[in-house]
């Protein structure tokens, strides 16, 4: 009766099959904390195999509208040439500069991502910033306000984990920003009432809608509950609100916010797309190839509404 046990437990120290019980334990212990199996119709995380039978549909058609959404893009290609002046200007490089916090080659917010925050700092005068996940994004703050703003604009930073964004600005913060080093689902509905008109939410959440998520705070409670006027950015939003093929089955991400968003957007008059990096890049490549190069480098993902009522 105790053979068996004692050749599993043989087999388990020979280094080939080592590896694959380990694994299969990992496997075992994952479904036991599971409801379903990933895959399962029932489960938030995608099947591959379903979606490798529809590839083409799902990442491969690039439509210039979308059902229900208003996707503004006469107004959109109207700041964007407001935008080329600021672009003209901007002092930021490749890599890191003397004097510059912020720079392009980046894996986070790289070249169009940062060049638009850019431009949208400079065309909005916002008084006050509130950025929910702090990183490269935070330098463009910093340095935009710095350089051209005369330090006007007021930047807090709610970041629970801000390893990265200490990294890169040190011990600045009092006199250039506020950080919160907690989770946006802790810090009260009333704080983001102080933002008002051409100020800016940024948003760079966690990316997944599941209970209780920062993400399901965001769409649920905070931007219902902001005044009319204030410019809300939110990162890795993709045209047409889809994530990249490559993310979805290279790296088995099973993200969701980009479908909360037009979900949330579709029929929805109490907020207007300003600008859709994205969309712009992929609809008018000549103008960015004339006009605003580096954009070209990385199309980024950022879409920055405005609520209107």
């Amino acid at each position: 009766m105790m053979v068996k046990p004692i050749i599993k437990k043989i087999l388990r120290k020979l280094p080939y099959l080592k590896d694959i019980f380990a694994k299969a334990d990992q496997r075992d212990i994952l479904m036991k904390a599971l409801f379903v199996p990933p895959g399962h119709f029932y489960s938030p995380i995608p099947s591959l195999e379903e979606i490798k039978l529809n590839e083409a549909k799902i990442f491969d058609i690039f439509p210039q509208e979308i059902p229900g959404i208003n996707l503004q893009q006469q107004e959109q290609l109207n700041l964007l040439n407001i935008f080329q002046a600021y672009y003209d200007e901007q002092p930021f490089k490749q890599q890191k500069t003397e004097g510059l916090r912020y720079y392009f080659e980046n894996d986070y917010y790289s070249y169009s991502d940062g060049i638009f925050l850019y431009c949208m700092m400079r065309y909005a005068q916002p008084q006050k910033i509130i950025e929910i996940g702090s990183g490269f994004s935070s330098c463009v703050m910093l340095d935009t306000n710095e350089l051209f703003l005369d330090k006007k604009v007021s930047c807090t930073f709610i970041e629970p984990y801000p390893e990265r964004l200490l990294s890169l600005v040190g011990d600045e913060e009092g006199n250039n920003y506020t950080l919160i080093k907690q989770k946006l689902q802790d810090i009260d509905l009333q704080f983001f009432q102080q933002l008002s008109n051409n100020d800016i939410l940024f948003i760079d959440s966690t990316h997944v809608a599941k209970t209780n998520s920062d993400v399901n705070y965001i769409f649920f409670e905070i931007l219902p509950s902001l005044k009319s006027g204030v410019l809300i950015h939110i990162h890795d939003i993709f045209y047409p609100f889809e994530y990249p093929k490559s993310w979805i089955i290279q790296e088995k991400r099973a993200w969701n916010e980009v479908y909360m968003l037009r979900a949330f957007l579709q029929y929805n008059n109490n907020f207007k797309i300003e600008l859709f990096n994205n969309f712009l890049t992929l609809f008018f490549a000549d103008f960015f190839q004339e006009k605003m190069p580096l954009c070209q480098k990385n199309t980024g993902g950022s879409i920055w509404l405005r609520k209107i009522q």
